[in-house]
């Protein structure tokens, strides 16, 4: 089938021209010279109204109107496109999850490799001419392969990858594969996932046009499902504790041992029993001794990336505060409450004492509604209600009002409840810098700030607090605003040098200060990734990571903790084929213009066109 059309359809105004050929041709018909000898005869004739002219056209006028048109014609560019003929390619896209569920031992293998081989089979069924491409999806979406003709090449790609310790997000990759199969025609999508159909996040039509392939039949999985260190505030009377939740997502029961160590010394050893779907909370107290706590489950189960969390157990320090204030009632509710604390202490200064010259040997220090010029460099400090103008904690203007709405998981934040209960009659309306992250937000006048910031710069540890302390903190109101504020100092309090990070797999994290490559740990140069700026820490497989040179590298403890993803039950494998075959592909067409064809007859019209007007002696 053949297609016409028009690529300059405005060219049609020309055909006015053809109106205007008509005029002339019928107002200025051709006059002939006569001689005759005398005109007596013709002045006595009576006079009689011109005869209405008719239009009589002629040669000369047809071969004018047949040029016109062809120049007109050639002028609003016609052409004809016909059907592409097929092409003997086809496409062929992979959407491959490795997220940390695939690792899931099946009676086939794990169900990456079962996924791998299903991809395998799809190459097969390629001539050397077609495409592929490959798409991995675990939290993040990742191209394997751009479309390429080398198959040979895919496989090698293929083997050398695998799942990683890592949550699923399977959105993104279906988007991608679903836009590039609509930009290049016959593209056959095929999805390898555990994922079922229904939790993709996708619609069930988007999804129609797609080879789906959900792997994976056990439930047989046992797993730490979370860890929390209960660090005493300021090294009080009550020992540090871990609690650990240890979870069945199995159809079945299970007995398990939880094994505990610090450093290589056993902390304890725990038999559990649990039943179909339950959990069982373990604490354990009294650490032998600071250091990286690592938890291993004996389940013998299907999944074992979920069988180790490693974690950080510190036994705090005490609380040595320099604080600097001009606020009366504020440096004694701060006097009363660290008399409360065995071993703790603090020094009061005002503002106009502290710019004379800062004290020396204090470990934290609590700055009231005003940031220094000078820091000491190994003190850690909280600036609490910072004027506009700050360069360490950016602020807009100072509010009223303010209540807290929002916050993230942050060890300042351990053990606090019912956040949204801290309202402040004053608030500095911060900005986030590039030395922290935001941890609680607040609201005021309908927008939203920062109300906590917290992070490192350099060697030491920074926290700015938006909310004003000034009033009776001892009040049951304030109580929670205090609360946090001691939760932030201990904090600051926490050694500093060689306290590991503690992050999650799959989830960017700021780096902080220090050395920022990967120097050891599982999976070297790909478990631990430090990108963007500024920079932040994703790892890919969980483990102990050392980050820097030798001798002044810091460790990272990256845990996969993902309820989600550890429950692994699928009733069954499940294919859902394509709705539709897949087209066949054509090679793009392209339009074929005639405009030259008709202005060349044009061209010849016009010079039949001059010759018969010679032959007429050159009468219009």
């Amino acid at each position: 089938m053949s297609a016409f059309g028009l690529l300059n359809p405005a060219g049609a105004i020309a055909l006015a021209l053809l109106v205007a050929l008509m005029a002339l041709h019928l107002w200025q018909r051709p006059r002939r010279t006569i001689p005759v000898t005398t005109l007596f005869l013709w002045a006595r004739l009576p006079s009689a109204p011109p005869e209405r002219r008719r239009f009589r056209p002629t040669a000369l006028f047809w071969l004018r109107l047949a040029a016109a048109a062809m120049l007109i014609a050639g002028l609003v560019r016609p052409y004809v496109e016909r059907e592409a003929a097929p092409l003997d390619t086809r496409s062929l896209l992979l959407v491959l999850d490795v997220s940390a569920s695939m690792q899931t031992r099946e009676r086939g293998g794990t169900r990456f490799e079962i996924a791998r081989q299903r991809a395998a089979d799809a190459l097969g069924t390629l001539t050397p001419n077609d495409s592929v491409m490959v798409v991995t999806a675990d939290n993040h979406t990742h191209i394997l392969e751009r479309w390429t003709s080398d198959h040979t090449r895919v496989r090698r790609r293929l083997e050398t990858i695998g799942p990683l310790d890592t949550p699923t997000n399977l959105t993104p990759a279906l988007t991608l594969a679903l836009s590039e199969a609509e930009a290049r025609p016959a593209t056959r999508v095929v999805v390898l996932t555990d994922v079922p159909l229904e939790e993709t996040g996708m619609a069930p039509d988007a999804l129609a046009s797609v080879d789906y392939v959900q792997i994976g039949t056990t439930d047989d999985n046992v797993a730490i499902a979370s860890v929390t260190i209960d660090v005493p505030p300021f090294r009080d009377a009550a020992p540090t504790s871990a609690t650990v939740v240890v979870r069945n997502y199995a159809a079945r029961s299970h007995r398990v041992v939880l094994g505990a160590h610090i450093d290589g010394e056993a902390w304890g050893w725990h038999t559990l029993t649990l039943e179909p779907h339950a959990a069982e909370h373990v604490t354990l107290v009294d650490p032998p001794r600071d250091g990286v706590l690592v938890l291993e489950l004996d389940a013998k189960d299907a999944l074992a990336v979920d069988n180790r969390a490693v974690a950080w157990v510190s036994r705090g320090a005490p609380l040595d505060l320099l604080l600097v204030s001009d606020s009366r009632t504020l440096t004694a509710t701060f006097a009363e409450v660290v008399a409360a604390i065995v071993g703790s202490k603090v020094e009061i200064m005002s503002r106009e004492e502290y710019e004379r010259g800062e004290p020396a040997g204090r470990r934290v220090a609590l700055f009231d509604g005003f940031v220094p010029t000078r820091v000491p460099p190994a003190v850690n400090a909280l600036y609490v209600a910072p004027p506009p103008g700050s360069a360490v904690c950016p602020s807009a203007e100072i509010i009223g009002e303010a209540a807290v709405i929002d916050w993230v998981d942050h060890p300042t934040l351990s053990g606090l409840r019912d956040l949204q209960a801290i309202v402040t009659e004053r608030t500095s309306q911060l900005g986030t810098p590039t030395w922290g992250s935001a941890i609680i937000h607040a609201a005021a006048n309908g927008q939203s700030f920062p109300f906590l910031i917290a992070g490192e710069r350099g060697s030491r540890r920074l926290a700015c607090l938006a909310g004003d302390l000034a009033g009776p903190l001892a009040s049951s109101d304030r109580l929670p605003l205090l609360m946090l504020t001691l939760n932030v100092l201990r904090w600051l309090t926490e050694p500093y040098d060689g306290a590991p990070r503690v992050i999650e797999t799959g989830v960017a994290a700021l780096a902080g200060p220090g050395p920022r490559a990967p120097v050891a740990g599982p999976d070297q140069g790909t478990g631990l990734l430090v990108i963007g700026d500024p920079p932040v820490f994703l790892a890919r497989r969980a483990g102990v990571y050392r980050v820097g040179p030798a001798g002044g590298a810091r460790r990272v403890l990256a845990n996969f903790l993902d309820d989600r993803e550890s429950d692994i039950g699928r009733h069954q494998t499940t294919i859902q084929l394509a709705e539709s075959p897949m087209a066949p592909a054509r090679a793009p067409a392209k339009p074929r213009e005639v405009g030259w064809w008709l202005y060349l007859l044009g061209a010849g019209f016009l010079i039949a066109e001059w010759a018969t007007w010679r032959r007429l002696g050159g009468e219009a």
